[in-house]
């Protein structure tokens, strides 16, 4: 039987009320049963929910700048397009499904930018196609816009990983105390278990396991806590360019600069070991993300909390003295030096948070990581093959070669011999 699921902006409540009055749901499974199943269906595409949809300040100004434009000037755009510049303007958060509009928008429309009149200097600029262009966020939005597509692509390739995981609910039992489901999966049937006792109505719980997800840790010395104007700030560097890491398991790892490019105004928060409820976070401004020629510098505002007042002591006697940060990679590469695999991030695909960290996690080389470095190994073996086969290829054609040289020389000494 389909279990209902969550449709693209359809809130909590409401899917809950369609998925608990759903008939067939009403014939399977009891009030209870059907409280719990729906509540695992709730936002399975939470982690999208993670992702940065605020427009860049690039992208409001050239909204901006079109809708002068098309004030001044009396064309350019729709009344869509009108609708969307002011939404770029105001730095609203889009929903997913309008990135995909815009994706859809600057795909179809990129050959306007061929047309009279688009570019600075052109007779008749700027033209329509430039000022609709511009209404959608220009150039610096069709930029943003692939970013958050192949972000949005990842997390819904994995939820449909997940999802296809899952054949169907076999059967369940209902305790007092709890519901257990069974679900019949492709190798072997598992069980999980809905605590009822737990308050299944609590939203956005973070229980998603990103596989991928890795971790780094970096000595720090000048990790400093400031008070500016009566707000404790913790500034410091979450990671470090062209610094050489530990071994992770058979490689050692830089990360270079230019590995965090767009990815400053990701949802990222910062956290004690990367747990725990966070105490700064860019959403709201009070973790600030910035990179120089050293690598990637935070300052976190703490709250009044007693966490955070721990924290900032254990930082100011030195106690604690290392930054970390969690991501995924987009762009990595590999080479050998000096008998050393080395590991270079070029780009970093999400990021997810920076802490303060007890104990290092250098040693957490993360599942990417080794199929990457697994994958680099097949590749410098089937590169070492092909150059030991050219090479014997090379060694079979000059033993031909000389061979055919002796034997015309026996002919030439045999011709002489004759004559």
């Amino acid at each position: 039987m389909p279990i209902p699921t969550q449709k693209i902006n359809e809130s909590k409540e409401d899917f809950l009320n369609r998925c608990m009055s759903d008939p067939l749901m009403i014939e399977e499974y009891s009030d209870k049963q059907r409280l719990a199943i729906c509540s695992l269906q709730v936002d399975e595409d939470r982690a999208l929910s993670d992702i940065n949809t605020k427009p860049t300040q690039e992208m409001a100004n050239e909204a901006e700048q079109a809708l002068e434009w098309r004030e001044e000037f009396g064309r350019g755009g729709t009344e869509v397009g009108v609708a969307r510049a002011r939404d770029l303007k105001n730095r609203v958060n889009l929903s997913i499904r309008t990135i995909k509009r815009m994706f859809s928008y600057f795909s179809r429309h990129e050959v306007d930018k061929k047309g009279k009149g688009f570019y600075d200097g052109d007779d008749g600029f700027p033209s329509a196609g430039r000022i609709a262009w511009g209404l959608w966020g220009g150039d610096s939005g069709f930029d943003w816009v692939k970013r958050k597509i192949k972000e949005i692509e990842v997390e819904e390739n994995r939820d449909i990983m997940e999802k296809n995981e899952i054949r169907h609910i076999q059967k369940i039992e209902e305790t007092d105390e709890s519901i257990i489901i069974y679900y019949g999966k492709a190798k072997e049937d598992v069980e999980m278990v809905v605590d009822m006792d737990s308050n299944i109505e609590e939203d956005n719980q973070e229980i998603r396991k990103i596989t991928d997800k890795e971790v780094r840790t970096f000595n720090v010395s000048n990790i400093e806590v400031r008070n500016d104007n009566g707000v404790n700030t913790v500034v410091g560097y979450g990671a470090v360019f062209n610094s050489e890491s530990n071994d992770l398991g058979g490689f050692v790892e830089y990360v270079a600069p230019g590995a965090f490019d767009g990815r400053l105004e990701d949802d990222v928060r910062f956290l004690i070991n990367h747990d725990g409820l966070p105490l700064a976070r860019t959403t709201n401004g009070t973790l600030r993300l910035s990179v120089d020629e050293r690598g990637l510098k935070y300052e976190a505002d703490m709250p009044d909390t007693t966490l955070a007042n721990d924290l900032m002591t254990l930082l100011r006697n030195g106690t604690i003295s290392q930054s970390s940060f969690a991501f995924t990679v987009e762009d990595d590469s590999w080479e050998n030096i000096d008998g050393k695999n080395v590991r270079t991030i070029n780009k970093v695909s999400r990021l997810y948070d920076v802490s303060s960290v007890t104990y290092p996690a250098y040693n957490e080389a993360g599942s990417f990581a080794l199929r990457s470095l697994e994958n680099w190994q097949k590749e410098q073996e089937e590169i070492k093959l092909k150059e030991n086969l050219e090479k014997e290829l090379k060694e079979v054609q000059k033993q031909e070669i000389d061979l055919k040289k002796r034997s015309l020389n026996e002919m030439r000494l045999r011709i002489i011999k004759n004559k």
